[in-house]
C-alpha cells in the first residue's frame, strides 16, 4: 500500500510541475458554476426553506442564469490566473464575476416586474448562488494550491528572507513560496520596524532587523531594486547591517521584468554600487538631445571605462558621427564591434591615435571635423606617475594642449574635459598634470569666449572604473591573498561609471566657457570600509577568511581628497549635483611665458626643469617626488 501512495505521490509531483491549460480551468469553472447553481435550485425545492419561490419554469430559469454565469467569466477573465500563485488578486476576480451575474439577475427581474411576467429567480436565492458559487470558485483553487505546496515541500537546506513587508515584498514572497525549481524555502520577513516584530505574514514571521541573525542555513536576502533605490535615497546602512550580520544579499528586479524562469533566474547578487547612499540621476535628455543629436562628436580615451561610457550614453541623442580614439588597440576594437553591433543607425569611427602626436590629430580634426570633443584620455595611476613625471606631463597636459588648440583652429562648438579632484592641491604630478591642464583651458576660453566653449567637469573616483581600487580589491579576494589598504582613515570620493557619465554629458551642455563644474559626490567612503564590504560581497568575512593589511601611503597620496582649492567657492546650477567652481584666475604674460617653458621642458623630456615648472605654474603643488638630481643633492621640490 505504501509502494502505490509513493508511486501515486511522485507521479502527482511530477504532473503538478506543469502548468494546467486554461482552457481546462474555464471547463472547471464552469461546472463548478454549474454545479453551485444546481445546489441553489435543490435548496430552494427543500421544504426547510419554505421562503423561496418557485417558478414552473424550471428548467428555462436555470438555464439563463446559468449563462449569464459562464459569460461573466469569460467577460472577467477569472479563469486565466494560475491556480498555485491564487491570492487576493484572484479572489477580487471571483468577486467581480459573480458581483455582475448578481446585478445582470437583478436587473432582469426588475424588468420582469415591469412587464408584469414571472422573475427568473428570487432575489434572495441569487444572493444564496453568489455565497455558494464563490466558495466553489475559489476555495478549490485554495485547496489546489494547499496540496500543490505539500507535494513541494521540501527539508531545504537553504532558507531565504524577503526585506520588507510592502505589497510588492509579500508578491516576491508568494513568489518564493510558489516555485517549484528553487531550493530555497521562505524563512520569513526582516523589517526594519521593531513593531511588526513576531508578527506574521503568509503564516511566516516578521523578524526586525536588529534581531535577525543570519546562521548556515539562514544566510540569504532578497530585496526589490525599488526598494535599494528607496534606502539609497533615504542613505540607510540596512545593507551595511545585513553584511555586517553575514547575510548574502539578492537584488530582484521589477516584478514586470521578470523573465517566465524560476523566481531564482531573476536574481542577483548585491553589487558595491547598490551600497552607496546616492540618489539616481534624473536628466532632461530632450534638452541634451538638442546639444548632441546630429552632431560629429570625438571621445578621446573611447576605449577606457569612462570614454566607452560616454560614448554608449551619447548614443541616446543620436549623433551623426562619433569618433572614438585610443591608443590601445584590442580594448578600441572590441568597443568597436560592440558599437556597431548594438548601434547601426549610427556612425562610428575607430582611431588608433595619441594625444602627443600633434600631426595625427591635426589630420584627425581635418578628416573628421568633429563639432564636439569629449577629453577622457589621460595617464591617472598616480604611483606609476610619480616615477614617470615627464610622461604624465606630457599626455595630460601636452595632449591636452594640442586637442584645445585644434578646438579653437576648427572652430569645434564644445570642448568637455574630464579632470580630476586630485587637481585640488595636489601632492603628486597625476593631479597637478591635469591642474596645469585646467588653467591652460582657462586660458584658451578667456581668448576664444566667443567659439570654442571650454569645460571642465571635476569628480573623485568612479566604482569599478579601470585600474581603480575595486578591480585591485576583487583580484585579490579571487586569489584569496590579504587585502592592502594604504592607511585605515584614508577616504576617497565614489560615484558609479553611469552617473559621473550622465553628469559630464550634462555639464558639456549647460557650460558658457571657461567654467569648472564640480559634482556632488556625496560623503566621503572609508577604503577600509569598502574593503571589508567587498569581502562580504564575496560571501566572506573580513580578517577570517580574508585578512586586510596597511601598507602605508604611497608617494603623493592624500588620506583626504579635496573638490575646491582654497581660493575657489561655489556657485549653484540648475542640477542639484553640479556645482560651478567659481574662482579668479589671472593669465598675464608671466603666466603664459610658464605655460611655454613647461612645455619646452617636457618636450626635452627634461625631468628636473619639468617638475619645477610644473611647480611655479601650479604654485598649491606640494610634491613628494624627487628627480634624480635632487635625490642626489639631497634636495626637495617645493
Amino acid at each position: 500500500m505504501n509502494t502505490i501512495i509513493k508511486y501515486l505521490f511522485h507521479k502527482l509531483k511530477k504532473l503538478s510541475k506543469y502548468h494546467v491549460p486554461r482552457i481546462l480551468i474555464l471547463w472547471i469553472d464552469t461546472v463548478l458554476s454549474f454545479l453551485a447553481l444546481l445546489l441553489t435550485f435543490t435548496l430552494i425545492n427543500s421544504s426547510t426553506i419554505s421562503y423561496f419561490e418557485i417558478d414552473d419554469n424550471y428548467w428555462i430559469n436555470f438555464g439563463i442564469i446559468f449563462i449569464i454565469q459562464f459569460l461573466s467569466i469569460v467577460l472577467f477573465k477569472s479563469y486565466l490566473g494560475i491556480i498555485r500563485y491564487t491570492n487576493l488578486k484572484d479572489a477580487f476576480k471571483q468577486i467581480q464575476s459573480i458581483l455582475f451575474t448578481i446585478i445582470v439577475i437583478y436587473t432582469i427581474n426588475i424588468v420582469c416586474d415591469f412587464l408584469g411576467i414571472s422573475r427568473i429567480f428570487t432575489n434572495s436565492g441569487v444572493i444564496v448562488y453568489g455565497f455558494i458559487a464563490f466558495t466553489f470558485l475559489f476555495f478549490y483553487r485554495i485547496i489546489i494550491k494547499e496540496i500543490y505546496q505539500a507535494i513541494h515541500t521540501t527539508s531545504a537546506s537553504k532558507y531565504v528572507y524577503v526585506l520588507g513587508t510592502s505589497l510588492t515584498d509579500v508578491a516576491v514572497a508568494e513568489s518564493i513560496n510558489n516555485d517549484v525549481q528553487t531550493e530555497y524555502q521562505l524563512a520569513g520577513f526582516i523589517s526594519e520596524s521593531k513593531s511588526l516584530n513576531k508578527k506574521r505574514i503568509l503564516n511566516l514571521p516578521i523578524i526586525s532587523l536588529s534581531e535577525v541573525e543570519s546562521s548556515e542555513t539562514h544566510n540569504t536576502v532578497i530585496v526589490t531594486v525599488d526598494k535599494i533605490k528607496r534606502l539609497r535615497k533615504n542613505e540607510s546602512k540596512i545593507l551595511n547591517i545585513l553584511l555586517d550580520k553575514n547575510f548574502n544579499i539578492y537584488k530582484l528586479p521589477e516584478i514586470e521584468n521578470w523573465d517566465e524562469k524560476s523566481i531564482l533566474s531573476n536574481i542577483k547578487k548585491v553589487k558595491l554600487e547598490d551600497l552607496l547612499q546616492r540618489t539616481p540621476i534624473k536628466l532632461n535628455w530632450s534638452k541634451l538631445k538638442g546639444i548632441y543629436n546630429n552632431k560629429v562628436i570625438l571621445v578621446t580615451g573611447a576605449a577606457g571605462s569612462i570614454g566607452s561610457d560616454i560614448v554608449k550614453q551619447l548614443t541616446y541623442f543620436e549623433p551623426k558621427t562619433i569618433i572614438m580614439l585610443d591608443n590601445a588597440e584590442t580594448p578600441l576594437h572590441d568597443m568597436s564591434l560592440y558599437m556597431s553591433q548594438k548601434h547601426n543607425d549610427i556612425h562610428f569611427e575607430a582611431i588608433i591615435a595619441d594625444v602627443r602626436n600633434l600631426k595625427r590629430l591635426q589630420e584627425i580634426f581635418d578628416v573628421f571635423k568633429p563639432e564636439i570633443v569629449f577629453h577622457g584620455a589621460a595617464y591617472k595611476h598616480v604611483p606609476m606617475m610619480e616615477n614617470n613625471p615627464v610622461e604624465a606631463l606630457d599626455v595630460n597636459f601636452c595632449g591636452t594642449k594640442h586637442l584645445a588648440d585644434l578646438a579653437v583652429r576648427h572652430k569645434v562648438d564644445r570642448f568637455v574635459f574630464i579632470s580630476t579632484d586630485k587637481a585640488i592641491n595636489p601632492t603628486n604630478v597625476m593631479g597637478a598634470s591635469k591642474r596645469a591642464a585646467e588653467l591652460y583651458l582657462q586660458c584658451k576660453a578667456r581668448k576664444n569666449k566667443d567659439q570654442t566653449t571650454f569645460i571642465t567637469t571635476r569628480f573623485g573616483n568612479v566604482l569599478g572604473s579601470n585600474g581603480s581600487v575595486i578591480p585591485y580589491f576583487k583580484k585579490q579576494i579571487e586569489q584569496r591573498q590579504a587585502l592592502t589598504v594604504t592607511h585605515p582613515e584614508i577616504t576617497r570620493y565614489f560615484m558609479t561609471i553611469d552617473e559621473a557619465c550622465q553628469l559630464v554629458i550634462e555639464a558639456g551642455a549647460m557650460g558658457k566657457g571657461g567654467e569648472i563644474y564640480v559634482f556632488d559626490m556625496g560623503k566621503p567612503v572609508k577604503i577600509l570600509e569598502l574593503a571589508k564590504n567587498l569581502i562580504r560581497l564575496s560571501g566572506l568575512t573580513p580578517n577570517v577568511d580574508i585578512d586586510i593589511k596597511f601598507v602605508g601611503l604611497r608617494p603623493g597620496e592624500k588620506l583626504y581628497e579635496e573638490l575646491l582649492a582654497d581660493k575657489e567657492n561655489t556657485l549653484p546650477t540648475h542640477h542639484q549635483k553640479i556645482l560651478i567652481a567659481k574662482a579668479s584666475y589671472d593669465f598675464d604674460n608671466t603666466k603664459i611665458k610658464l605655460l611655454n617653458d613647461l612645455i619646452y621642458f617636457i618636450q626635452e623630456n627634461n625631468q628636473n626643469n619639468s617638475l619645477k615648472g610644473l611647480k611655479l605654474l601650479v604654485p598649491e603643488y606640494k610634491s613628494t617626488s624627487l628627480s634624480k638630481k635632487d635625490k642626489k643633492n639631497g634636495t626637495h621640490i617645493s
